[in-house]
């Protein structure tokens, strides 16, 4: 699943390069090396919440990233697919089924993170169609 999405992922880049669009800026670079540290602390990590932290730091620099650019064309993303990621965050949360703060860090991170993107992505586009008229 993670080989497939990789390679999706890779694939729309290289996709929005060929089109013009995808280019990265120094600060995109930047960003970029903060969240390829965030990879190495997952991988090289033998404490599960440790390794968490270190991914949800790096997504969360993706997130950063896409913010932008979800802002200024909302109608880019997908708002059914940002709902249901978060819908399936806090479905995974709640089927821990007791505290267990390792368990629950990346599913809360998750619908969280997702909710937020899909409420800018809805927020944007009432926004936008309310000043066309």
């Amino acid at each position: 699943m993670v080989g497939t999405q990789a390679l999706l992922t890779l694939t729309i880049w290289f996709l929005s390069l060929r089109h013009g669009y995808g280019r990265l800026t120094r600060v995109d670079v930047g960003l970029l090396v903060v969240a390829s540290g965030g990879v190495i602390g997952w991988m090289i990590s033998a404490n599960p919440v440790v390794a968490t932290v270190c991914v949800i730091g790096a997504d969360s620099v993706g997130v950063a990233m896409m913010l932008p650019k979800t802002w200024r064309d909302p109608h880019s993303e997908t708002l059914l697919t940002f709902a249901m990621a978060s819908l399936s965050g806090l479905l995974a949360f709640v089927a821990v089924g007791h505290l267990e703060t390792d368990l629950m860090i990346y599913p809360g991170y998750f619908a969280v993170m997702n909710g937020a993107i899909a409420t800018i992505i809805w927020f944007r586009r009432r926004l936008m169609a309310t000043s066309a008229r």
